[in-house]
């Protein structure tokens, strides 16, 4: 009991120190991590605007909002929050190499800026978990067709499943939660558990990227429409690949996370990791936004089909065709 009290002194000590740490000058890479956060917030917010924009002003007297739109929405909105974190991580070493930290002070900027890691990934998986969920609503309006909505409806389980799983290893990894920044404040049931969660969420987050971007390939292939068009679709369909292949690079970094076994260059690991976390979300959003920007390419549309109606081929009466993205009602 005693040995615990005094471990718990020591964790507090910890933390006051952390929170009274003085700002690190930023340069290097991690000034690249707040200029790409900047760039990647700004882009993802204008598109998000163009996507509000299209919906409600250009949509005519077609009910074209839905359901997709507001988890795309709502997927944009924690991005702000998470980036602030991120920001306020950076000021504290996030990015830093070890040489650049105060002699003896390592150990309390990893606290202060894990502290901020925490809050920005339990805010940017929320926001992956919004936009996956937009994704895969919008890809159901798109088609009928039992398989397709069988093999959707199965990724918003999964997702689900994964967020709920994660969630509960997350928060009861470690008692107090703030023991998993600065394990001296409590202890912890499982040693690892942030380091788990991030493995099987990336994972997981992938394959529903990958299920969301391969789909639309065999819902638009026997539709008659001209080519150019046909791969402009599949592609705008399938860029959420580009985010998941950020979740994909961010695992090489995870080890990290462990500072008994890796335990120098631990800060600027972490900026490596969080900085492929903020390019997952960030680069979702925005290819999730972008399929029903349609109409403000309109005229690109039209002059490679050269006509605006589209008929399917045998066996596909039932898959609704990329057209009916802006106007297709709901019930």
């Amino acid at each position: 009991m005693a040995l615990l009290i005094s471990r718990n002194e020591e964790g507090e000590r910890i933390s006051a120190i952390a929170n009274r740490l003085p700002p690190i000058p930023v340069h290097g890479f991690t000034k690249t991590i707040q200029a790409i956060t900047y760039l990647i917030t700004i882009l993802a917010t204008i598109i998000v605007a163009l996507r509000v924009y299209v919906r409600v002003r250009l949509s005519g007297s077609q009910r074209a909002w839905g359901w997709d739109d507001i988890f795309a929405v709502a997927g944009w909105v924690p991005l702000i929050p998470s980036v602030v974190f991120l920001i306020l991580a950076t000021y504290y070493g996030l990015g830093a190499h070890d040489d650049h930290v105060p002699d003896g002070m390592l150990i309390y900027y990893q606290v202060r800026v894990k502290s901020y890691m925490f809050l920005f990934e339990m805010i940017y998986f929320a926001s992956s978990i919004l936009t996956k969920l937009a994704m895969a609503i919008m890809i159901l309006r798109l088609s009928s067709t039992r398989t397709y909505v069988y093999i959707i409806w199965g990724n918003i389980a999964l997702l689900s499943v994964n967020a709920l799983v994660c969630l509960i290893i997350m928060f009861a990894s470690c008692s107090p939660l703030p023991a998993l920044w600065n394990e001296k404040l409590g202890y912890c049931r499982l040693k690892n558990g942030w380091i788990i969660i991030s493995y099987v969420g990336s994972v997981v987050l992938a394959m529903v990227d990958w299920t969301c971007a391969i789909t639309p390939f065999f819902m638009l292939r026997r539709l008659q429409m001209p080519t150019r068009r046909k791969v402009s679709v599949q592609i705008i369909l399938s860029l959420g690949i580009i985010g998941s292949a950020a979740g994909l690079v961010r695992l090489g970094y995870y080890h990290a996370y462990d500072t008994d076994k890796y335990p120098h260059e631990s800060l600027y690991n972490w900026g490596s990791t969080i900085l492929w976390s903020l390019l997952e979300a960030g680069l979702g959003i925005i290819s999730c936004s972008l399929p029903p920007l349609r109409r403000l390419f309109k005229k690109f549309y039209q002059g490679s089909s050269g006509q605006s109606d589209m008929k399917s081929g045998p066996g596909t009466t039932d898959v609704r065709t990329p057209s009916q993205w802006d106007g297709l009602k709901r019930h």
